[in-house]
């Protein structure tokens, strides 16, 4: 099944203000330091940094600023156009990564709206407890953050996997990966339901719009800063109203953050525990209703 995109979309009737409008933004971050500049993994690996936690690149933090703008225009025409009874963003998740955060500063200046860290917006190989830093440390730097937000999900390792870059012990990918994104589609559902929440994340939460939209995940890729956006009226099924396979409202990129996908790859049992899923019936087409 392929994803419902903006072609179907347009054929779907219009929501009114009697309907309950459920609109979701997921983003993904901006260009990576690392990818840009080789040196700094050995640099952040011989001062004791975790090297799954870099930061965005100068074209990053740019990136970020224009996908705030992009936000704003897009909320702004959807409330003066009408669209569901309310278009104003009720929370701000993202992934407890700094390069996610950094990207998602720009948009909380531009709405006023609090960074939420969510864990269950974490990236692949994800390391559970005390490896990054918690969101009260968070906040010493990034004043965006609200240190009071409570994670709607907590990510668990799978015990006899760990992270091939870190060593830490890791949740498994891609299998646990994926189980996890459609355990938080349900809580998105059941916890933001008619509101407009904006979600800032990584690459591989393109799983995440296969769980909500209930589709393959074979043709779904993800751009740096790309935005899906995703509307659910009343109780009827999600439909994309945006593709984030690109970024057009950039004015850069870099070939280095690339739009990114699955790939049947990511579901085999391979030694060492790098990839994972097949044994557990977990594949591209997981979310596809059977």
């Amino acid at each position: 099944m392929a994803p419902n995109d903006a072609t179907a979309a347009d054929a779907s009737p219009p929501s009114t203000h009697e309907d309950v409008v459920s609109r979701v933004f997921l983003i993904r971050h901006g260009d990576r330091f690392d990818y840009a500049n080789d040196h700094w993994a050995p640099a952040a690996k011989r001062f004791g940094c975790l090297t799954t936690d870099p930061p965005l690149s100068a074209l990053g933090h740019r990136q970020a600023k224009e996908t705030a703008d992009y936000l704003a225009e897009t909320i702004s025409k959807n409330s003066d156009s009408g669209i569901g009874s309310n278009t104003n963003i009720s929370k701000i998740m993202v992934s407890p990564y700094l390069r996610v955060i950094q990207t998602a500063c720009p948009t909380s200046d531009a709405f006023d709206v609090p960074l939420s860290i969510e864990g269950g917006l974490s990236e692949a190989h994800a390391t559970p407890g005390d490896v990054l830093p918690s969101p009260e440390e968070r906040f010493a730097y990034f004043p965006h953050v609200d240190p009071t937000y409570q994670s709607l999900h907590r990510v668990e390792p799978t015990p006899g996997f760990t992270c091939p870059k870190t060593g830490h012990d890791c949740e498994a990918f891609a299998g646990h990966y994926t189980k996890r994104m459609g355990e938080f589609a349900k809580k998105i559902e059941e916890h933001h339901r008619g509101e407009v929440i904006v979600c800032f994340s990584h690459a591989a939460s393109v799983a995440l719009v296969a769980a909500l939209l209930k589709c393959s995940m074979r043709e779904l890729k993800f751009a740096a800063c790309g935005v899906y956006e995703l509307e659910q009226i009343n109780d009827g099924p999600w439909r994309m109203v945006n593709n984030g396979d690109s970024n057009p409202h950039v004015s850069e990129t870099s070939p280095t953050t690339y739009p990114w996908g699955f790939s049947e790859k990511h579901f085999q049992e391979v030694d060492g525990g790098r990839y994972f899923g097949e044994s557990e019936g977990v594949g591209l087409d997981y979310f596809v209703p059977s």
